[in-house]
């Protein structure tokens, strides 16, 4: 799946007066000549939690098709990788 078309799948599912508000949010960098910091933050803030919503769905999308590792192979990677004791 392409990042057009899993945004566009994000689009579909997201609740219409938050995309109201990033419509609104576009428009007003759009209008204004010079467009303050905090509102280019805000917009970063909302394409990290778009992106992090897309990488979620990947995940699970993955996990469906059978392509994980259990939990438990994970874990002891992670241990090995990280050098974290097991847990008593």
């Amino acid at each position: 799946m392409t990042i057009k078309e899993l945004l566009i799948q994000e689009i579909d599912s997201t609740p219409d007066e938050l995309l109201a508000d990033l419509l609104s949010l576009v428009r007003s960098l759009k209008s204004t000549p010079n467009p303050q910091l905090n509102t280019y933050e805000q917009l970063l803030e909302r394409i990290d939690y778009l992106e992090a919503i897309i990488g979620i769905r990947k995940g699970l999308e993955s996990f469906d098709r059978g392509e994980g590792i259990p939990v438990d192979r994970a874990m002891t990677a992670l241990q090995q990788q990280f050098n974290i004791p097991q847990s008593l």
